[in-house]
């Protein structure tokens, strides 16, 4: 009996080591809580979707309006005379009585072409939406009957060189596929914005212009590589689109025309066409418009060759490695042919 006893009571002591080392294993120095996991922080409510993102903005006011177009991009409104309305494909019941029932009424759904509208600016999120059935608003847009409009960026727009500031979707019907076809022939000026979200628009061979595109900061110098962009762009229409990019924005790919990516406040210049990438031949010639000029000339007449990238340097230090003699790195060497002679 004191024999049981007794291995009881070591037993329980062997338990209640036990766990006190569980708790020194999990203890301030792992999770800085004192053996716990700290006090769970509230999460932070997810800031406002941008514009541009997929979801249509509501605009509510003019002033609305005109701060949403005054972008870099182009802006894709949507102007309808009602949100909500009568559900067109409502049916009044067979068994109502309007005497025991009331006047029937249809329920009020979302106006369909509004929800088309919604579907599609989901889909394509490259384009910035908005739409409005404010009245003011739906009269600074002079439609009378609703439809969806297309208004080129004012920072690229050039009346010059015929760029419209509008334009309206020939159709009151509207489809992904449809409205997708007419933003990508239509959203770009003669020489437009080229970035992440905007150079799929540009299907052909575009000839782009690498500078500090900043209007605020660097607004003369805007100036200057947009109007030469624009009288080149005048002459190749057809031939060779023309854009003007941010260097900063797109330093990823600098590299992939061969240009220097230490250089941010260089005029650079670059051709993308089908996958492939120009620089010009001399490539430490300053930007001008004739330089510019012929830089395109040379593609057009297949004078350039593309650019490739070298292959990547194997690392210092790299290659296979040979494991046969690290023995010593793992605790091996004379101790292991002692065992094996013991064994």
């Amino acid at each position: 009996m004191r024999l049981t006893k007794l291995v009881l009571t070591l037993l329980l002591l062997g338990l209640a080591g036990q766990a006190a080392c569980q708790e020194d294993d999990y203890g301030e120095d792992d999770f800085g809580g004192g053996g716990g996991y700290g006090e769970e922080e509230e999460e932070e409510d997810p800031p406002p979707a941008p514009a541009g993102d997929g979801a249509a903005r509501e605009l509510s006011s003019v002033a609305d309006l005109e701060a949403f177009m005054d972008d870099n991009d182009a802006s894709v409104v949507g102007a309808f005379l009602e949100k909500e309305m009568p559900d067109p494909a409502a049916v009044m019941p067979e068994d109502w009585d309007e005497d025991e029932d009331g006047t029937w009424e249809a329920p009020v759904v979302t106006n369909p072409e509004l929800a088309a509208f919604n579907s599609i600016a989901s889909s394509l999120y490259n384009y910035r939406f908005a739409f409005s059935a404010a009245p003011d608003v739906l009269a600074k847009l002079k439609s009378k009957t609703g439809g969806l409009y297309l208004y080129r960026s004012p920072k690229f727009l050039s009346a010059e060189h015929g760029d419209k500031p509008r334009e309206r979707f020939p159709s009151t019907k509207l489809s992904e596929s449809a409205v997708r076809n007419w933003l990508n022939s239509k959203a770009q000026p003669l020489v437009g914005l080229y970035s992440s979200s905007t150079k799929e628009r540009y299907s052909g061979a575009t000839l782009v212009v690498f500078f500090n595109l900043d209007f605020a900061k660097n607004a003369k110098g805007v100036s200057y590589v947009l109007k030469r962009a624009r009288k080149a762009a005048a002459k190749l229409k057809g031939k060779l689109a023309v854009a003007v990019a941010s260097s900063t924005d797109l330093s990823y790919e600098l590299g992939d025309y061969g240009l220097p990516t230490d250089k941010p406040n260089t005029i650079l210049m670059g051709i993308s066409a089908g996958g492939q990438y120009y620089a010009p031949a001399d490539g430490a010639a300053a930007f001008s418009g004739d330089t510019m000029s012929e830089f395109a000339r040379a593609f057009l007449a297949g004078e350039l060759t593309p650019y490739e990238k070298p292959e990547p340097e194997p690392a210092a230090g790299g290659g296979d490695e040979d494991l046969s003699d690290s023995d010593d790195d793992y605790g091996g060497g004379d101790e292991d042919d002692e065992y094996k002679d013991e064994a």
